[in-house]
């Protein structure tokens, strides 16, 4: 039994990895990367690395063993998401995982905004799938406002289209956090 990370090499994906890997033995770790030279670090650092794309289901089949604890890390292609995701929680399911979490939406199937129709959709697919499985729900990332500061600077607020409402969030390295262990 492995803990599995797709997305590994992401900017989510890489934290929760290197979080594993202060509380569980590195050969308790899979990530699952899209390209072996961007995960060069984890593999030297005993991480077994497996070669899968979303995109490519056929590339899935070998992602994931009977008795894994998988983490689905959204893909980040609007529009793509569902058939994406429907391709991962195939391949959980034809090995025989036994537990899948994925980092849905705050809000869950109550969100009403765009963006969470395909994380909605995600989340049937799994309930649909019978795998036992965790939904992390993840609000916005902090970085999603600090990554450009100069408009922050400028207005002296971070500023979203939230109208009069507050913001809250946390960086990616706090919900990297709590998604251990998987």
């Amino acid at each position: 039994m492995s803990i599995v990370v797709t997305g590994a090499t992401g900017q989510l994906g890489r934290l929760v990895v290197d979080a594993l890997l202060d509380t569980v033995p590195a050969e308790s770790v899979v990530a699952v990367v899209r390209d072996k030279a961007k995960a060069a670090d984890l593999a030297e650092r005993g991480v077994e690395l497996r070669i899968a794309d979303y995109d490519r289901p056929e590339t899935l089949a070998e992602a994931f063993g009977a008795g894994d604890r998988v983490l689905l890390i959204s893909g980040s292609e609007v529009g793509q998401r569902v058939p994406q995701h429907r391709a991962v929680i195939d391949a959980a399911k034809a090995a025989g995982v036994a537990q899948l979490a994925y980092t849905g939406i705050l809000g869950g199937p109550e969100a009403d905004f765009t963006l969470a129709e395909e994380h909605k959709a995600t989340e049937e697919l799994i309930l649909a799938s019978g795998l036992p499985y965790t939904f992390l729900r993840n609000g916005w990332y902090s970085e999603n406002y600090t990554a450009n500061l100069a408009p922050v600077l400028a207005h002296g607020a971070v500023v979203a289209s939230a109208g009069e409402g507050r913001v809250a969030s946390a960086s990616r390295a706090d919900y990297a956090a709590a998604a251990l262990p998987c």
